[in-house]
């Protein structure tokens, strides 16, 4: 980017100083950045992100409305929005819910309620031979990763026994963890190390080249199996549905309130807003409407789930809130 303005000059410091998520993610918070940059500068002649009011977020984000270049482009602007105000100490400036910007949910979380039953999820599984396939399949519905977490996810090296590591694959490079809260998890996992083999192997064969190329491989066992757009059952309704009876399981079992249990869920999904996990769960009791009927009934583990984050993450070097209940 060359900046012409003095707002686009003072970008480039805060994004150098803040080389987070993906490149393409950061090439187009870049882009989408740059062009509010000149649109304060062109209305208000704004010198100062530190001078940024409520007047000119308003007025930026009526602007990206009246393009019109649908729902999902507004969406990932006002993303990387927030993302500027949280690094210049003004996040106050910007809702937690797009909604109340008057921006209606983006195309893919219009799949509420989408979940796989486990009748349902047989059915897919019956004509998959492949185990390492099934069992990135089974992955996605009881863990909640997503297929290439899924694919890259070490059964020796991210799972101590009581927390699962999602590191790599992830959105971001952001890696996360969660606890395991029922016996099917740990059997999952279980045979998934006996897959493997042992040490750094993963879901993707040694055979294959490169996950893109594996990945290609499984997107259409998967469509032959009757997951894909034309059957309408994809594979992210997966973690939907891990979603469904994780908050089943720490609101009705562990007594939890919905907001203390829509800030693990969140955190366990790989997510910073709440917002999207209400997306995904709209149409359920936890969240005011009709019941979830979960997979089966969780069993819990045994084990106290009832305490903090260790103050020790040494193995994984990720950050966390150590002050949140996150061991439920």
């Amino acid at each position: 980017m060359l900046p012409k303005t003095p707002l686009e000059h003072q970008l480039v410091s805060i994004l150098a100083a803040n080389h987070e998520d993906g490149h393409e993610t950061q090439r187009k918070r870049c882009q989408e950045l740059a062009g509010a940059a000149g649109l304060l500068h062109e209305r208000f002649g704004l010198q100062k992100w530190a001078n940024l009011g409520a007047k000119h977020v308003a007025f930026v984000v009526e602007r990206w409305k009246a393009d019109d270049g649908g729902r999902r482009s507004i969406h990932n602007k006002l993303s990387h929005l927030r993302w500027l105000v949280r690094k210049i100490g003004k996040a106050n400036l910007l809702p937690r819910s797009n909604e109340e910007l008057g921006v209606e949910p983006g195309p893919r979380y219009t799949r509420a309620g989408k979940f796989v039953p486990e009748p349902e999820l047989a059915e897919i599984l019956r004509p998959v031979t492949d185990p390492r396939l099934r069992t990135a399949i089974l992955f996605g519905q009881h863990l909640g990763l997503r297929f290439r977490e899924a694919m890259l996810f070490r059964p020796w090296r991210d799972w101590d026994g009581e927390r699962v590591w999602v590191k790599r694959g992830t959105k971001g490079g952001r890696p996360r963890y969660l606890f395991l809260h029922n016996a099917k998890q740990r059997e999952l996992l279980e045979q998934a190390r006996a897959l493997v083999g042992g040490g750094d192997a993963a879901l993707i064969p040694a055979e294959a080249r490169t996950f893109k190329a594996w990945a290609g491989k499984c997107y259409g066992r998967l469509r032959a199996a009757g997951m894909g757009r034309a059957a309408d059952v994809l594979y992210h309704d997966l973690r939907r549905t891990y979603a469904g009876e994780r908050m089943h399981y720490l609101i009705r079992m562990r007594g939890l309130t919905p907001e203390d249990a829509q800030r693990i869920v969140t955190r366990e999904l790989g997510h910073n807003r709440r917002e999207v996990l209400r997306w995904y769960l709209e149409d359920q009791q936890f969240l005011g409407a009709a019941p979830f009927q979960p997979c089966r009934p969780p069993a819990s583990t045994g084990r106290d789930e009832n305490k903090t984050a260790p103050a020790s993450l040494d193995t994984c070097p990720s950050k966390v809130h150590s002050g949140d209940t996150y061991g439920l």
